[in-house]
């Protein structure tokens, strides 16, 4: 009789091994986790990416309008040194690697808006706002540094084109939202020329 159950333990094995009745071969495999390009530079989203002047002068094509933390703004607003709506359905870039985390309409003041999740090599998570945009060309996945996202826009005729554009830490109460543009606390908000030059591409 003992006999009889080593060849039946056996064969339950072989066929096991052999027919994939094992349970562990028929399960499936984990998913991939989804890679995360560290963002170990930064560059300016418009013109050629290059360190721009803040000041509207013919060493760049571009100056930075209404600076951060000026009558209590939240970010930077880029325009073309040549005014008026001149920059508009100019590209804008993703400031350095990173993953969509929010792509569409945000209402009135906003129109068209970007915001891009950065992983920095430290570990810690910044995400970058373009705001106003004419068009959205990425709208979802990992995008690299100085790939087309967008053009700049006009939120729907609110304003002039330019570019509105934010640098958060992950401590903002606005992460993965528009959020107000301007305010008095600016707690969580970076300013971006300062954070993109200690980062600037090489």
């Amino acid at each position: 009789m003992g006999s009889i159950k080593i060849a039946i333990g056996v064969a339950f094995v072989w066929l096991s091994i052999c027919c994939g009745t094992n349970p562990a071969q028929n399960e499936a495999p984990p998913s991939p986790t989804p890679s995360k390009i560290a963002a170990d530079r930064f560059a300016y989203p418009i013109g050629d990416g290059k360190k721009l002047t803040a000041a509207r002068d013919s060493k760049d094509a571009w100056f930075n309008a209404l600076d951060f933390g000026a009558d209590n703004h939240l970010g930077e607003d880029w325009n073309k040194n040549s005014g008026g709506n001149t920059d508009c359905g100019e590209p804008v870039y993703a400031a350095a690697n990173g993953s969509v985390a929010f792509a569409g309409d945000a209402g009135p003041g906003w129109g068209n808006v970007v915001i891009v999740t950065h992983l920095l090599p430290d570990g810690e998570k910044v995400q970058t706002l373009y705001g106003h945009l004419k068009e959205i060309l990425r709208a979802e996945g990992e995008v690299k540094i100085r790939e087309k996202i967008g053009t700049i826009g006009n939120a729907n005729g609110k304003y002039l084109c330019h570019l509105h554009f934010e640098l958060r830490e992950s401590s903002s109460p606005m992460w993965d939202k528009a959020g107000p543009g301007y305010s008095t606390d600016r707690s969580g908000w970076l300013d971006p020329s300062d954070f993109i030059d200690a980062r600037y591409e090489r």
